[in-house]
């Protein structure tokens, strides 16, 4: 699993975890990430935390949620909350239930910028989607987003599905700073080992074309 190559967490990648059921059935985003003074990993949505959760693997939920691989400083008996406008996470003392709950909130429309719509239509690699693979690419072109893994073999039509773009960026939270930024013909790229996102342009974009001679 290429997630356990570039490790910074300080627990071990078979380390248990307990995962809002929310989370893995893709109701919610994955915004709170809690530790006990024990030491054990909590991921859950916006609001409270839920009474219901999976019993999930480290290495599974980073595969699943790269956004969370960054968290290399929450020690037991504090949380990370994430934040959509920064696109980045706040990690600090565990709130009591009250400010968690305003704290962690799903993603706001109103940080939409001009020009991307959040009820527009991305098209998304389905086993990425299901976590089966990795979301290592975000593309934009003149039609649209395009969400996707690893590999450069020709997939067919039934290999991807299309989502509301906002529920794109509600299932990776860290696509959404790329997403506001990226402009037709321009792709990102993520980094597993430096943990952060490479631009390039896609091939046949006016901008990659090779200038006359």
């Amino acid at each position: 699993m290429p997630v356990i190559e570039h490790w910074k967490l300080d627990s071990p990648p078979d380390t248990p975890a307990q995962v809002a059921v929310d989370l893995v059935e893709l109701r919610q985003p994955l915004v709170s990430v809690a530790r006990d003074e024990e030491g054990t990993w909590c991921f859950d949505g916006p609001g409270t935390a839920r009474e219901k959760t999976e019993r999930m693997t480290l290495a599974d939920v980073l595969h699943a949620w790269p956004h969370v691989a960054v968290l290399r400083d929450v020690p037991p008996g504090q949380v990370a909350i994430w934040n959509w406008d920064d696109n980045g996470w706040r990690v600090g003392p565990r709130p009591d239930t009250t400010d968690a709950a305003e704290l962690c909130t799903d993603l706001d429309e109103s940080l939409w910028p001009e020009g991307v719509a959040a009820d527009g239509v991305a098209v998304v690699e389905r086993a990425v989607v299901t976590g089966e693979e990795e979301l290592t690419d975000v593309q934009r072109d003149r039609e649209g987003f395009f969400f996707v893994g690893p590999g450069d073999e020709e997939l067919g039509p039934d290999a991807y599905v299309r989502v509301r773009l906002s529920d794109a960026v509600r299932r990776w939270p860290h696509s959404f700073g790329v997403v506001r930024a990226l402009e037709p013909g321009e792709g990102v790229e993520w980094n597993a080992e430096d943990q952060q996102w490479e631009g390039y342009l896609l091939l046949g974009s006016p901008e990659a074309a090779e200038p006359e001679a």
